[in-house]
């Protein structure tokens, strides 16, 4: 393993990877998740990717990578956490993805619908974490989601 630096170019997007601890149902369903990165001068990067699974990071992080296999790189530490936080919504019953995503949305977050049954959304550090928390509450609450965070909005 070799600590990435000039190849790629700084500014090249790359994916990163990071392991992913799966429970004893298998979830996540998988090993890993692959990110999209941005390739910094000193052999760092940048997510610019909202995390799925993976927890502990988030959209504008500073992460170490090293290089597995020619053009896979894998995620070691963090560098400089970014102040964004991550937010995994499962919408439960008629709560269709829509309305999760425009919820966020209003309140500021960056949200998409993936393709594993599930809303996941960067939160930026100037969304309002009281609001976002009460508005993530009040769903599960009412039986129209369950949430986890992936990092807690700040």
């Amino acid at each position: 393993m070799t600590k990435a630096s000039p190849d790629p170019e700084a500014g090249t997007p790359v994916l990163v990877h990071v392991a992913l601890e799966q429970d004893e149902d298998g979830y996540p369903p998988f090993e890993a998740e692959e990110i999209d990165a941005v390739m910094r001068p000193d052999g760092a990067c940048v997510l610019v990717g909202t995390p799925v699974f993976a927890s502990g990071l988030a959209v504008d992080d500073i992460v170490s990578v090293v290089e597995v296999d020619e053009d896979s790189w894998w995620v070691t530490d963090v560098l400089l956490e970014s102040g964004h936080g991550v937010v995994r919504v499962v919408p439960f019953g008629d709560t269709s993805f829509t309305v999760v995503v425009s919820a966020l949305t209003r309140l500021g977050c960056r949200a998409r619908q993936t393709e594993y049954g599930l809303v996941a959304a960067d939160v930026p550090p100037d969304v309002d974490a009281v609001a976002l928390l009460e508005l993530l509450s009040a769903g599960r609450d009412d039986g129209r989601w369950e949430f986890d965070l992936g990092v807690e909005p700040s």
